[in-house]
């Protein structure tokens, strides 16, 4: 706890670098606190953001503290709000000076005449976006829209301080005139979520601030933030969303919509970065139970008039194949209507077989626009859901469409996978796929890789040493055993997702689907020491068999044969090396 002797004395002028003070005064039980700086300049001196009637009194008493206000010169306003402006009347009858002068941007100028000030105004940019005031060189950053069309952030290149105006300002429940650490975001996030129009035009204020060397920010509301929390505070404000009113049905509660917006964010940013329906679900489930009582969620989908797939909170979201009960079934025939207030697609129930009111959220296919989902929320009790709850869970519902529709896409896929597996044509010595059936396996594959570059495929080429001395020696039908008991070794240690392929001969290939360099080189070496210790009966007792192999890695967009010329190079490596080895593809 700091010592009453390291508690600045705030009814004086702070020094926040040198020759530049803060003279504002903290707003007692307000969240809301404004600040003026004064830039000490001789009689060239800098007043920003002079302020409202409020502090006026405490702030010129600061001034008159550092210098005479015969020394002030130019007075930046960098909005026309009254807690900036307000002060401009009283502030005109004391700056006799001829010379004096306002500067700020041609829309504030059409609003403060009105306040028919002597001071002249001076629109910053007829001034190139500059003040030389030769000790001091002054540069105006144009920030439209951030808060008001025409908005902009001073930088003093002498001491590096950026006075931001709205920018970083924030909401503070304790007097802080330094922002502490990293937490100060949090005082930021649901001020500018309310106050900036949208993150596209805060991201383009945020970009033109980026060539400047910031040593220091100073706001007009919130604290000051020093020069090692910069960097991370322009970071994080890149990415916040904003116009957080255009959620307000019922309530401009900016700190409830705040949280209720965060909840929205971090559902989209799993949908985004989560690929497994399963895990988004989850997700929406945690997320849905900081709004409702919540008991469980379902997610029903019909495919058809009959069939329908669940993926219930019981069955830790694992896909199955079930009809749902009547209750259920009716209500992907429920009007949006039947909603107690006007969201579309989400209404409260109550589920007569389970005894629990429920939420609903309809889930609509993408061409279609028909109701061909439904999310379940099973709730404790009933609730009231207000307009803005509504907005957000609905908001949640189309984007959860989305991933459902690629969910049943992605199923839709495995089925046709299994139907062309049962009608495929397989090597019918081996049991193993053909070349026909991996240049068409592989094509699909290749489509859903050139569409997520994280899927990964690997291949691998085998093929047997000296298998010519087995025909030759033993005869054809023994070589038939041996290529059959290879068919077995590669079937038993691949996965179902993975396509073994017979290609010809003595030589095969296997497709791991999923499989990165160590996981496609630990498979092929695992194959190499089964079949290095195969023992067969019969004739080809006591006769060892080795195999070698080569391992490529399929990039996308890249073809079949490419991938497999450098398997089958690898493979010609692996040969010359001495055999009986896997040798990995050099991209």
């Amino acid at each position: 706890m700091e010592s009453n002797e390291s508690i600045p004395d705030w009814s004086q002028p702070y020094a926040i670098a040198e020759k530049i003070w803060w003279v504002g005064a903290p707003l007692q039980d307000d969240a809301f606190q404004c600040h003026t700086y004064l830039i000490e300049n001789g009689s060239e001196s800098i007043l920003i953001d002079p302020g409202s009637m409020i502090n006026f009194d405490e702030m010129i008493r600061k001034v008159e503290t550092v210098l005479p206000l015969s020394d002030i010169r130019w007075i930046i306003c960098q909005h026309q709000d009254p807690d900036i402006t307000a002060s401009l009347p009283a502030l005109d009858r004391l700056i006799t000076r001829s010379d004096a002068m306002v500067l700020t941007h041609w829309r504030a100028i059409a609003l403060l005449k009105h306040y028919n000030v002597r001071i002249p105004f001076q629109c910053i940019e007829k001034m190139g976006w500059r003040l030389d005031t030769g000790a001091r060189r002054i540069q105006f950053i144009f920030t439209p829209y951030l808060h008001f069309p025409g908005a902009f952030c001073t930088f003093d290149d002498q001491s590096g301080i950026l006075f931001s105006s709205d920018l970083f300002g924030g909401f503070t429940e304790q007097w802080q005139l330094f922002a502490q650490d990293e937490s100060y975001f949090e005082a930021m996030r649901p001020f500018h979520e309310h106050y900036m129009p949208s993150q596209t035009i805060l991201f383009d204020g945020l970009l033109k601030l980026s060539p400047l060397p910031i040593r220091m920010i100073a706001p007009q509301h919130g604290s000051i933030i020093p020069e090692h929390l910069v960097q991370f505070m322009i970071e994080r404000l890149k990415d916040l969303d904003c116009g957080l009113f255009s959620l307000a049905q019922s309530s401009t509660d900016v700190q409830r919509l705040s949280r209720l917006n965060l909840l929205l964010r971090k559902f989209f940013k799993d949908l985004v970065f989560v690929r497994e329906f399963r895990s988004v679900l989850e997700t929406l489930a945690q997320l849905a139970g900081q709004l409702l009582p919540l008991v469980g969620l379902d997610i029903h989908w019909q495919l058809d008039e009959e069939e329908f797939l669940l993926w219930s909170q019981e069955n830790h979201y694992q896909r199955r194949q079930t009809k749902p009960c009547a209750d259920v079934t009716a209500l992907f025939r429920q009007p949006d209507q039947g909603s107690d207030w006007s969201v579309r697609g989400v209404y409260l129930c109550y589920l007569v077989q389970e005894e629990k009111s429920a939420l609903v959220l309809h889930l609509r296919d993408s061409e279609s626009g028909g109701v061909k989902g439904l999310a379940i929320f099973r709730m404790q009790r009933a609730v009231v859901i207000t307009q803005e709850e509504g907005q957000i869970l609905n908001r949640m519902g189309e984007a959860l469409s989305v991933a459902a529709m690629r969910e049943i896409l992605q199923f839709q896929l495995e089925g046709e996978r299994q139907r062309y597996y049962e009608r495929s044509i397989r090597d019918p010595l081996t049991n193993l796929y053909t070349r026909f059936y991996l240049r068409e396996a592989a094509g699909r594959l290749f489509e859903i890789q050139d569409r997520d570059a994280h899927t990964q495929l690997a291949f691998a080429a085998f093929d047997l040493d000296f298998f010519k001395s087995v025909n030759d020696t033993y005869g054809h039908a023994a070589g038939d055993d041996v290529l059959r008991a290879l068919g077995q070794i590669l079937l038993a240690e691949t996965r179902t997702m993975d396509i073994p392929v017979r290609l010809g001969g003595e030589e095969f290939l296997l497709l791991m689907v999923g499989s990165g360099i160590p996981e496609s080189l630990e498979v092929a070496e695992r194959i190499r020491l089964r079949v290095e210790k195969l023992a067969l009966p019969g004739i080809l007792s006591g006769r060892s068999f080795t195999i070698s192999a080569g391992v490529s890695l399929r990039h996308p967009k890249e073809s079949l044969e490419a991938v497999m010329e450098k398997a089958d190079v690898a493979l010609y490596k692996a040969k010359h090396a001495g055999r009986n080895r896997v040798v990995m593809a050099e991209d």
